[in-house]
């Protein structure tokens, strides 16, 4: 859908008939007694500063400016997106247990929302922890429209003195969509290049085996701990070179300080919310142990450096210092020497300027299954027999940059079959020589088996799969509806590591394979958002106070 901006009164009227109803530029309705607050998200563009230069990017925020939305997990779910973008977009709540209509994933669980309107989520909460809520449309993610979500409970409030919460992005000042055409171009000029040489086109990736000293994670068994390690390894894989990483949407030579308090415990919710990049997490002079991933409590696991994949989070609690002082907490990107992160700090500590660059010394290696295997379930699935097991096989090629799940490249009309009340093995086997972070919508599974040792995992919702390793989880089929499944490298996603779960007999008027393209077709290009918004609705309204109070809110 191709969105043609015009000065003329019919366009405008019938904007503003698409606002009145949908409530985006009118004062809510006095709510009753018995009526939840309804939270409204405005999907736009926000200001960041990168490298001394500001730039425009996307953002998910309340009235208010908060980033995302944090509910209590009593009051249930209950938010109102609205499309302040000159595009179509479409926000999935990344984790969450729900109904299948409420998914957010543009033609599988629902049509995009077209600019200018929005569209209403309405759920009961099922889970408490850490997660984060994205643009699922296109390649808006890589545009920052992401926010975290943390779901509280009573529970969760006593885990820790203080809690932060902590999101990881990567950011190029290249635009997504010529990202992609890079990759997709270098692709191409390889296959010219083999075809030249009469190689075959198909030749899967592989890791490079030239060995450089890069830092990795490794397992200490005397002190039973997580450490980081300089070893002499090949370089993972990675696709798209980055110009930082954020945290927070800062970069590390400008880093965001939580104050804190000696003594203290301290909550820190890690959220892998890039587009592209796995992480390394160092808290340096800190002790640390995970306590959660992917929202769900998991048996302590200590260290100093821990593995967060791309759409993954990580809950690590740390105790501070009864000196006090300043505590880094760094992520490292893999195959890279690219790092952020935020400062912890306690009253009347000197913070040091100019010591964290935006490159730390040292290369990254590539993440694996050090950490994954060594993780074990607080809350594990009740055992029962596997009813149905299916295979995920993971192929792709950079020869011709396209990536599959068994065999096909999305779109396309196959799927993985289930029935409701079904346990379910997912065997999924990676091919490739680059890790995939693969994540299941509406569902938690528990990791059981790691390349044949058989574990009683982690649950989760995403599970990296370095490569040729061959990863078993289990969920049980309770949610019927068609589900996304794919990797979570957004350029993976939009070449075709995508698929759906489809449960017997579920409702497929939203599942549209053949309109995925159009989502690429219509890229948002920044720095027009708001004078789209604003030539949109001049002259709609009397006084421009009420514009600014209900639609430019936070801005």
């Amino acid at each position: 859908m191709k969105l043609i901006l015009k000065r003329n009164c019919t366009c405008k009227a019938s904007l503003f008939i698409a606002i009145a109803t949908m409530g985006v530029m009118r004062a809510a309705p006095t709510a009753t007694k018995s009526e939840p607050e309804t939270i409204k998200l405005f999907a736009r563009e926000s200001p960041i500063t990168v490298g001394g230069r500001t730039v425009k990017v996307a953002a998910l925020t309340q009235s208010n400016g908060e980033h995302g939305y944090s509910p209590e997990k009593t009051t249930g779910f209950h938010v109102e997106v609205v499309n302040q973008l000159p595009v179509p977009t479409s926000i999935h709540w990344h984790g969450l247990i729900l109904s299948n209509l409420m998914d957010g994933v543009p033609f599988v669980t629902q049509d995009p929302i077209p600019p200018g309107t929005s569209r209403r989520y309405d759920f009961p909460l099922k889970q408490s922890g850490s997660y984060w809520m994205h643009s699922h449309y296109g390649l808006q993610e890589q545009q920052l429209l992401s926010a975290p979500m943390v779901i509280r409970s009573a529970a969760q409030s006593k885990v820790a003195d203080a809690e932060f919460t902590v999101m990881l992005s990567d950011f190029s000042f290249t635009s997504p969509q010529d990202i992609l055409k890079g990759l997709v171009g270098k692709a191409q000029g390889m296959k010219g290049k083999q075809q030249d040489k009469g190689m075959p086109n198909s030749k899967p990736m592989s890791m490079s085996e030239q060995k450089e000293s890069l830092v990795v994670q490794l397992w200490d068994a005397a002190s039973k701990r997580l450490i980081a390690q300089k070893v002499q390894t090949p370089p993972p894989d990675v696709d798209v070179k980055y110009d930082a990483l954020l945290a927070n949407r800062r970069t590390i030579d400008n880093p965001q300080v939580l104050e804190i308090k000696p003594g203290q415990s301290v909550l820190l919710r890690l959220i892998g919310a890039a587009s592209a990049t796995n992480f390394f997490i160092d808290t340096r002079k800190l002790d640390a142990t995970i306590v959660a991933t992917d929202g769900e409590d998991v048996q302590p696991l200590k260290g100093n450096f821990f593995q967060l994949s791309t759409a993954q989070r990580l809950d690590l609690l740390v105790t501070i210092p009864e000196t006090g002082g300043v505590f880094p907490v760094l992520a490292l990107a893999e195959g890279s020497t690219l790092q952020a992160g935020v400062l912890l700090a306690t009253p009347g500590a000197k913070i040091p300027k100019g010591t964290l660059a935006i490159r730390a010394q040292q290369k990254m290696g590539g993440l694996d299954n050090t950490q994954e295997i060594r993780l074990v379930a607080k809350n594990p699935l009740p055992e029962r027999p596997v009813q149905r097991s299916l295979p995920s096989v993971l192929g792709g090629s950079m020869i011709t940059y396209t990536w599959t799940i068994n065999g096909a490249s999305y779109p396309n009309r196959d799927s993985l079959n289930v029935k409701k009340g079904e346990r379910v093995e997912l065997v999924i086997s990676n091919t490739t020589g680059m890790s995939h972070p693969m994540h299941l919508h509406g569902h938690v599974f528990e990791v059981t088996e790691i390349d044949g040792r058989k574990i009683t995992g982690a649950k989760r919702d995403t599970i990296l799969v370095p490569p040729k390793s061959t990863i078993k989880v289990v969920f049980d089929a309770n949610d019927p509806g068609v589900w996304a499944y794919h990797c979570h490298i957004l350029y993976h996603l939009a070449t075709g590591m995508f698929t759906v779960l489809k449960y017997e007999n579920a409702e497929i008027k939203f599942w549209k394979p053949e309109k995925t393209a159009t989502e690429l077709e219509n890229p948002l290009e920044l720095n027009n958002a708001a004078a789209f918004w604003r030539e949109m609705t001049t002259g709609l309204f009397t006084s421009s106070k009420a514009v600014t109070a209900q639609g430019e809110e936070g801005r």
